[in-house]
């Protein structure tokens, strides 16, 4: 009587987990709108994201008032590093997807620096940006390409971490040791 007893309550207790899992990946997908227009948000990590850092960091320090622009910011990895090192120049990250823009909004809430904006970074104005930052998929640089062409400030920089844009030259590639660990600089 006592083992199954003991058995039912296991099986119910498994039920129960697996209920909660399943309700948290419906709870997922029923917030993030943009889970069906985009790919999952993946930051920039290890020794790229240190090397962007690094390298903006340069740029920012030697120059005044600078707006840096994250199109596609995810968790605010890029960004949230920047905004504390740099207080006086203003960075804008640009998130579509529900979850990772809230998220990067609570990490930066007490960075007076910083905006947190969940729009379509297509529908986004990025003329102001001095210098812009990407970690986008082929396709959508692809596309983002003939915006950044069009609308980017003259003499604005452009980081894209590992995907290129399309039939423009790099000014600079920079290459950290594999194809995944390589970001490119355009200068518009």
């Amino acid at each position: 009587m006592h083992i199954l007893l003991f058995l039912l309550l296991l099986i119910e207790g498994c039920l129960m987990l697996g209920v909660v899992a399943l309700s948290i990946i419906v709870a997922y997908f029923a917030l993030n709108s943009a889970c069906m227009y985009a790919p999952p948000p993946v930051p920039s990590c290890g020794k790229t994201k240190q090397a962007i850092i690094a390298d903006v960091s340069k740029v920012l320090s030697r120059r005044k008032n600078q707006v840096v622009m994250d199109l596609g910011s995810g968790w605010g990895t890029l960004l949230l590093p920047l905004a504390r090192k740099f207080p006086k120049h203003h960075f804008i990250g640009i998130e579509y997807g529900c979850i990772p823009y809230f998220v990067s909004k609570f990490r930066a809430r007490k960075i007076s620096n910083i905006t947190f904006l969940r729009q379509n970074f297509f529908n986004s104005d990025v003329s102001k940006a001095d210098i812009v930052l990407t970690f986008l998929m082929n396709s959508t640089m692809a596309k983002l390409t003939p915006k950044l062409l069009k609308e980017a400030k003259c003499g604005a920089l452009v980081y894209a971490n590992r995907f290129q844009m399309k039939n423009v030259k790099a000014t600079r590639k920079v290459f950290l040791g594999s194809k995944y660990d390589t970001y490119y600089v355009y200068k518009m």
